[in-house]
């Protein structure tokens, strides 16, 4: 659908790779999904950031791996001139502490390049909807950020209304909506969260995610077997 006649509701998307046939790929693909709209691409980080100050899209496919400035590191400033994009990395090469450090500048989402495109549409519509996003390929990698022991540790430590009001959370909840879901205050959501907090030292709601996916509180994101005919895998 051509620019111009795309809705205004829709999801105006920044792609940064480096990979210039990859990038092509993928803005095409994306370009022909109903609700996205391709704004802008960019081949380097450096680029990527002026690009988010003039064009504040709603969601960032940002490659981990970069020349020059690298991806994760790029967060923090890319949110500093944009602060509503919503960050979903696209990576190569993962880890545990690749994904800790995009978690911890401000990312929303981390996705492996071996994803297939309906992963990939599904990450931008979950990060900018406000929800944090794991691909199929990292669940197995979140045991290097909370091991398991301190998975058992911190579910024996937390109440069942503590783990119910932590997978509100998750799910991308606000305080509000888990209050009228499980019919309490707004007042004790949060103070379960603040309780949740203190007992296990988890900060933010990146790492209250994954804790919660570790504890089996939301289920992680599954591969399709086959893409639908026509996908784009990437």
């Amino acid at each position: 659908m051509p620019k111009d006649l795309k809705s205004a509701d829709a999801i105006e998307l920044l792609l940064v790779d480096d990979h210039s046939l990859l990038r092509g790929l993928m803005i095409d693909a994306l370009a022909a999904v109903d609700d996205f709209h391709v704004v802008g691409d960019a081949p380097d980080a450096e680029t990527g950031i002026k690009l988010c100050e003039q064009l504040l899209p709603h969601v960032l496919i940002l490659d981990s791996v970069l020349p020059g400035l690298q991806g994760s590191a790029s967060v923090e400033e890319i949110l500093r001139v944009s602060p509503r994009t919503r960050i979903l990395m696209f990576s190569g090469a993962i880890s545990p502490t690749s994904i800790q450090r995009a978690l911890a500048g401000g990312a929303r989402g981390y996705l492996p390049k071996s994803a297939i495109f309906p992963e990939l549409v599904e990450g931008i519509r979950a990060v900018h909807s406000g929800r944090y996003f794991f691909g199929a390929g990292t669940h197995s990698l979140i045991t290097g950020i909370l091991a398991q022991g301190d998975k058992k540790t911190h579910g024996l430590m937390l109440s069942d209304r503590e783990l119910s009001v932590l997978a509100g959370i998750a799910q991308g909840r606000s305080s509000k909506e888990i209050a009228a879901q499980q019919g309490l205050s707004v007042f004790t959501v949060e103070n379960h969260r603040r309780r949740m907090m203190e007992k296990t030292g988890i900060r933010s709601v990146a790492q209250l995610t994954l804790l919660a996916l570790e504890l089996g509180l939301i289920a992680p994101v599954k591969p399709l077997d086959t893409p639908p005919e026509g996908a784009l895998g990437v």
